[in-house]
């Protein structure tokens, strides 16, 4: 099996990683999970902060195409999101812009409606953060979303998750408006204090669900 990045250094995610937690599991993308995230991503909410929309079928299934192509090349590695319980899929979550040399990365993410306010969304920001800075020895993760984007912002401040800045005219929209993006990271001399911050959130999400 071909690895995602050159095991010389150990900033490596091994191409069949499973990264599993109480109520998800982040599976590595497989192309018998496309038609599915393809049905999925159908759903203009999901794409309203993007800079471009992939409610389209063909266009979600090309993007996800060559997402597994650049997971084979080891430029990015993508997480299928299923909920344990039920085997249901939620979306996806990735790891890209991976530096080696710094060891920084992006993680980015998108989930159908039907699971928002769910929990889902932080713990699998949890998993993977806890990959990044206890498995990979990241010393920074990156997030982005659109600057008008009150609810991921929102979501990311919760996390714990630091604002660095607004890039203004960041990338030109598919409709040809620019849009103004606002940056976040946690940095690992961060990470113990978000560590328990999400993992107090989470486990009072996990008692709530279990006397509901």
């Amino acid at each position: 099996m071909v690895a995602l990045v050159h095991p010389e250094t150990d900033f490596w995610i091994a191409p069949d990683t499973l990264i599993e937690g109480e109520n998800i599991r982040l599976i590595p993308l497989q192309p018998e999970y496309i038609d599915t995230l393809t049905s999925l991503g159908d759903c203009a909410q999901i794409w309203e902060n993007f800079p471009v929309s992939r409610q389209h079928p063909e266009v979600h299934r090309r993007y996800l195409l060559h997402s597994f192509a650049e997971m084979l090349r080891g430029q990015l590695h993508v997480f299928v999101i299923e909920i344990k319980a039920t085997g249901l899929i939620a979306g996806t979550t990735r790891l890209f812009h991976l530096n080696r040399e710094h060891r920084q990365l992006e993680i980015g993410s998108w989930l159908h409606p039907d699971f928002w306010k769910s929990g889902i969304n932080t713990e699998a920001k949890y998993l993977l953060l806890k990959y990044c800075f206890q498995q990979l020895n990241t010393v920074r993760v990156q997030f982005r979303t659109d600057a008008t984007n009150v609810r991921s912002r929102q979501a990311l401040e919760k996390m714990g998750a630091s604002l660095e800045g607004i890039f203004r005219n960041e990338r030109i929209r598919e409709d040809g408006t620019t849009r103004d993006c606002a940056f976040y990271s946690i940095l690992d001399r961060e990470w113990l204090g978000v560590q328990a911050m999400l993992e107090s959130r989470l486990n009072r999400y996990n008692n709530w669900q279990m006397a509901s």
